[in-house]
């Protein structure tokens, strides 16, 4: 209370009898405001009305109808559709009670298939913020057993990482699941692409596109990763032969036809010179061991250690 007096610029009662007085009519006061907000007051039967809300029913099915929309629109492949409902669905649910379970599994269900809509549309931001939201419900064993799209998604994420090469990630991911989760199809797809990265058998990442497990939703990462690996094929070659015949390079790069491999050239290596069926590479880059002045650095560090004897 003196606090309060001094910033409001009172003056404190300095007598401890002045006091004992002040703080007594305190007491009095919140005892006052207790009774008032007793069960069964007028105060208290307002308060609860008010707090209670009934129009947030007919905010939950509004949602709901919200949600079907989004199926239908997602089925019929209107992406732009889909990301307005998605977030109508959002901003619905937000006038719903939290404890209502109808609503959180629309909930569920809307960030699945905004994860889904961000992979088709190579939407990296928008994949990883519903994502992050959609951990949340994946946490509850009550939600995650309402959906059948849970390890798809997941394995979705996980392959997300490896596009990215966001490995520690990845494995931080995968030491969350569960035995039954990581042995599931979806994330051992994933795992194995990732061995092989790590590895560097990339002729089983190129292999891994006809094995797919979900080829409608993976498809659009895998083409990411496929065109990170063949680019980093063609490196090695350019570093390793002067040049190579296109039949050998198309095989090795997995493309189908020679055709392909012209757009592959144009689109990446334009230095290349495709002539009589033999493909020639440019001037290959310098070796990054090269590329240290490892002679500069050697004296640097011998004139240093002569100098720390002569200090010693």
């Amino acid at each position: 209370r003196s606090s309060r007096c001094a910033a409001r610029g009172w003056k404190t009662p300095a007598h401890p009898q002045h006091r004992f007085f002040a703080c007594a009519r305190s007491v009095r006061f919140l005892r006052g405001a207790r009774d008032r907000l007793r069960p069964g007051s007028a105060i208290s039967t307002l308060l609860v009305a008010d707090l209670s809300n009934p129009p947030r029913a007919a905010m939950g099915a509004s949602a709901e109808a919200l949600y079907a929309e989004l199926e239908q629109k997602y089925a019929a492949g209107d992406a732009a559709a889909c990301a307005e409902l998605v977030t109508s669905v959002k901003l619905a649910l937000l006038d719903v009670a939290p404890a209502d379970a109808g609503a959180r599994v629309v909930g569920l269900k809307t960030l699945e298939y905004a994860v889904l809509l961000a992979v088709r549309q190579n939407d990296a931001a928008g994949f990883q913020r519903n994502m992050a939201q959609l951990k949340a419900y994946y946490a509850s064993p009550a939600l995650a057993a309402k959906t059948d799209k849970r390890r798809m998604i997941l394995g979705l994420h996980l392959l997300f990482l490896v596009v990215e090469n966001r490995l520690a990630e990845f494995h931080s991911e995968m030491e969350l699941l569960d035995d039954a989760d990581r042995t599931c199809g979806e994330v051992e797809f994933a795992s194995g692409l990732e061995r092989a990265l790590v590895v560097g058998t990339y002729d089983a990442v190129l292999a891994a596109r006809t094995s797919m497990p979900a080829p409608e939703h993976y498809a659009p990462l895998m083409a990411r990763l496929t065109d990170t690996v063949r680019e980093t094929i063609a490196d090695c070659a350019a570093a390793a032969y002067d040049s190579l015949g296109a039949a050998a390079l198309r095989e090795m790069l997995m493309l189908q036809s020679d055709a392909d491999l012209d757009a592959f050239v144009a689109a990446y290596h334009p230095e290349w010179m495709l002539k009589d069926g033999r493909v020639t590479f440019g001037e290959a880059p310098q070796p990054k061991a090269q590329q240290i002045p490892a002679t500069r650095l050697i004296e640097e560090n011998c004139t240093y250690a002569t100098e720390l004897d002569r200090i010693v």
